[in-house]
């Protein structure tokens, strides 16, 4: 806020005759009063703003809700703020007992988008004569895909026999409500390289590494609270039904002279879900075309079908002629959104294919088009890159460093570098790097998720640093001699590629990881520190290395590791251990919170697990108990959006085990745990008598 309060405004109050004979002192102590009355002026200003739950700070959101009656509620710190849950508690109110107000409720309690289902309006019965339900029926018609896809899902329309179990195993029952979640969140790349795909020309993913990887969604926000959610509101994989029949009805509507329908490719808001660019010509989204791109079977090399050259639709409006799709100098693009493929039809090639579509993801963990600033970015003892003073300032892509490679070709050793990367784009770099007496910080710019193909290397001396922040490195860092820092946030190393390696000797260095997804980290020597905070460490199997790093002294906090971990000294909190952990100085550190299986050496633990379960239990006790709190994912595969992820049915000691009281690992700053209850607190207000809700998580 600018300070209204200065020494010239102070001297203009007082006689002129003052400020004509004051040689300094008079000014110097005005403003010192100055300075002294504008910090109480801003003081003013912030306790105004304090009175309103819009502007107030956070820590003011909990009195404001105890002036309303608003139940006390778990702490979430960053992970979300319950400012909306105390702004919308009056109208919550006056609605309470509807469906709609426990979606709201859901969405404003957990940070979560949600849709509600009455159960009991799904329940298979004999309908009175007096009140026939037509949509009511006991048998589904099979004839109606789309509806037949959402079976037994958050948007079913399907009836079923009473089940009287409790919930959640018990879902259809008259006095059952089910709360959806979607925990997921998805992320939109604004326009990345699609990666080529198979040795077939005309054939990419929309996975700049080459993955299949479904596409999500980007939810429209729901404007009204007399609206229930639809699945354009939630951030789920995208429908090929829903977007082939809305494609469909946008061809039609344009051959008939109507207006076509604004849903998925909306040309007005958010725009259209997905976008395609060919050779720098954006793709119009009637000419998308939804194909089954899967692996055509006994065709080798691998083979997808592709869409027809031209589509005719015919005229349903007397007077208008009939209209081939695309026009002159267009093409038909075919997409298949389950598996994220491109396919173009036969004939055509293309020098590069961009698009824009949104994937999903647990957090904001690795390279992403999230705001890292949000997401606390600092390393403990690091300051952010924005903020520390550089020599030079370059950014990419601009006049003179188009690329990646020609702005590192105008780093100069003994420089304070700082390169900032604009783009969502794929770019091949190799940089072989020798930096002595350097600090070298390349970032993504805000919201941008640059990915970079082939293996870097370091050199330098004993006051080289490296930052990297919000990188996407689909290769192998390697670190070479003696170096000062290196300091990672936000950045992937895809784990398949080989990950962080350091060879030679460096007694100084300092390696950190913040909020990093990482194959394994290894180091042939001792170096000064490592830590690790939020990160998720894959070596892609159990018995191989996630982290070997000699006798040096490692700090990890809230991370999960998938393999075996060697260090010399250990420090960790809230962390899961997939493989044995060995550590030499069993003396020093402490290990507090964690899950570490046997066998392992490691220092003093504190409530970890599976000691506390298998505490005072026979050795056949004690193995079915550490069999039953060992972690379990909905998947441990790098491809899949649900990464790293702890599932369901993950024993209770691990989901609600760390010291804050959410789940052991890399996730655990998202504060799930306290979400849930929050929700679960703030219903029994809101739900009406005689009513039990689940909390049920879609993705």
């Amino acid at each position: 806020m600018t300070n209204r309060l200065t020494a010239d405004a102070l001297l203009a109050l007082l006689p002129a005759f003052y400020g004509e004979r004051d040689t300094g002192p008079l000014r110097a102590l005005l403003d010192v009063l100055a300075r002294q009355g504008a910090l109480l002026d801003a003081d003013l200003d912030r306790l105004y703003d304090n009175w309103f739950i819009e502007t107030c700070d956070d820590w003011v959101v909990p009195y404001v809700g105890d002036l309303l009656g608003v139940r006390a509620l778990y702490p979430v710190g960053a992970a979300f703020s319950p400012r909306a849950l105390v702004a919308n508690t009056l109208r919550l109110r006056r609605r309470k007992g509807t469906a709609l107000v426990l979606e709201e409720l859901a969405a404003d309690a957990t940070g979560w988008r949600a849709r509600v289902s009455e159960c009991f309006e799904r329940v298979s019965t004999t309908q009175h004569v007096n009140h026939p339900r037509p949509h009511a029926l006991r048998t589904p018609d099979l004839r109606r895909a789309r509806a037949m896809e959402r079976t037994g899902g958050p948007f079913g329309a399907e009836l079923h026999t009473a089940d009287v179990r409790a919930l959640p195993a018990g879902r259809y029952n008259l006095p059952n409500v089910a709360l959806f979640l979607w925990r997921l969140q998805s992320c939109t790349v604004q326009r990345g390289d699609a990666a080529p795909a198979t040795t077939q020309a005309g054939f990419y993913t929309f996975d700049p590494l080459g993955r299949d990887q479904p596409l999500f969604n980007r939810p429209r926000t729901e404007t009204d609270i007399e609206h229930l959610a639809e699945p354009i509101n939630v951030p789920e994989p995208l429908s090929w039904r829903d977007l082939h029949q809305e494609l469909e009805a946008r061809r039609q509507a344009l051959t008939d002279g109507d207006a076509p329908p604004q849903g998925w490719f909306a040309d007005g808001g958010p725009g259209p879900v997905l976008q395609v660019w060919v050779d720098g010509q954006p793709v119009p989204a009637e000419h998308l075309v939804i194909c089954d791109l899967a692996p055509i079977p006994g065709v080798s090399p691998e083979d997808w079908r592709r869409p027809d050259p031209t589509l005719l639709v015919k005229s349903r409006n007397p007077g208008r002629p009939d209209r081939v799709f695309p026009g002159p100098g267009g093409l038909l693009v075919g997409l298949d959104p389950r598996r994220g493929r491109i396919a173009l039809p036969a004939g055509v090639t293309a020098q590069q294919v961009q698009v824009r579509y949104a994937y999903g993801f647990p957090g904001d963990i690795g390279a992403g088009p999230y705001d890292r600033n949000a997401a606390q970015t600092v390393a403990p003892g690091a300051p952010p890159t924005s903020q520390e003073t550089f020599d030079v300032q370059l950014r990419v892509p601009s006049a003179g460093t188009p690329t990646l490679v020609a702005a590192l070709a105008a780093v100069q050793a003994g420089q304070r570098v700082r390169i900032v990367v604009d783009h969502d784009g794929t770019e091949p770099a190799t940089p072989d790097l020798d930096l002595p007496d350097t600090h070298l910080a390349i970032e993504a710019g805000p919201l941008r998720r640059p990915v970079f193909q082939g293996d870097w290397r370091l050199r330098g001396n004993a006051s080289t640093r490296l930052t990297l922040d919000g990188l996407l490195l689909d290769g192998r860092l390697r670190l070479d001699g003696a170096l000062r820092a290196v300091s990672l946030r936000h950045c992937t190393l895809v784990p398949a590629r080989g990950g962080l390696r350091h060879a030679g000797t460096a007694p100084e260095l300092e390696l950190s990881l913040y909020r990093c997804i990482c194959g394994p980290v290894r180091s042939a020597s001792a170096l000064a520190s490592v830590g690790m905070d939020g990160c998720l460490i894959d070596a892609q199997d159990v018995a191989a290395a996630a982290v070997d790093v000699d006798d040096s002294a490692l700090r990890v906090a809230a991370s999960t590791l998938f393999g075996r971990v060697a260090a010399g000294r250990l420090d960790a909190t809230n962390t899961l251990f997939g493989a044995p952990v060995a550590i030499n100085r069993r003396q020093e550190g402490c290990v507090r919170y964690c899950h570490v299986p046997a066998p392992s050496v490691t220092p003093r633990r504190y409530r970890c697990q599976p000691d506390l379960a298998v505490q005072d239990l026979g050795a056949a006790a004690a193995r079915r108990a550490a069999a039953r709190v060992a972690p379990a994912f909905t998947s441990t595969d790098f491809a899949s959006p649900a990464y790293g992820q702890l599932a369901r049915g993950c024993a209770p000691e691990i989901r609600e085990g760390a010291d804050n009281g959410a789940e052991i690992g890399a996730w655990n700053p998202l504060l799930q745990a306290q979400r849930e209850a929050n929700l679960r607190l703030a219903l029994d207000e809101y739900l009406r008598f005689g009513l039990e809700a689940g909390l049920i998580p879609v993705n």
